[in-house]
């Protein structure tokens, strides 16, 4: 997100991520990667029950990736923040997501991981963005 997320503001978007633990711990965690964007803390896990994003078993945490997207699993295990995983907030099987949310609230688009890799590129997400706004015109 942080890499494109002037495309992003051109088009209207307000980039937020949500993740485990305080806000005070995901913050950290933004400022060690270089976010600008907010990020929210979501201790209790409500907004990934709320949307219905998943967990994933040790296969799909442990192989899965590794299968269906070598490089993005490296990637992954490069990033990896293990001192964040060892947070007793933190589940390291909890998958992530991806939503747009409209002005009005509305979900426009929802993405739910199948696994730690499936995360939608930008240039979709974007298109996606397109799509609702032509929608609107």
């Amino acid at each position: 997100m942080q890499r494109d997320l002037a495309a992003f503001e051109e088009r209207g978007a307000n980039v937020i991520a949500i993740g485990q633990g305080t806000g005070t711990e995901a913050a950290r965690v933004a400022a060690a990667r270089g976010v600008t964007y907010p990020v929210l803390g979501d201790p209790g896990k409500e907004a990934y029950r709320t949307l219905g994003l998943g967990r994933s078993g040790w296969f799909g945490l442990l192989v899965q990736p590794f299968l269906e997207d070598p490089t993005g699993a490296v990637r992954n295990l490069r990033e990896a923040d293990l001192a964040a995983s060892a947070n007793p907030r933190s589940d390291v099987k909890q998958l992530g997501g991806v939503v747009l949310v409209d002005r009005d609230g509305v979900v426009r688009y929802l993405h739910r991981s199948r696994t730690t890799t499936d995360v939608p590129p930008n240039a979709t997400l974007l298109a996606a963005l397109d799509a609702l706004a032509a929608e609107s015109a």
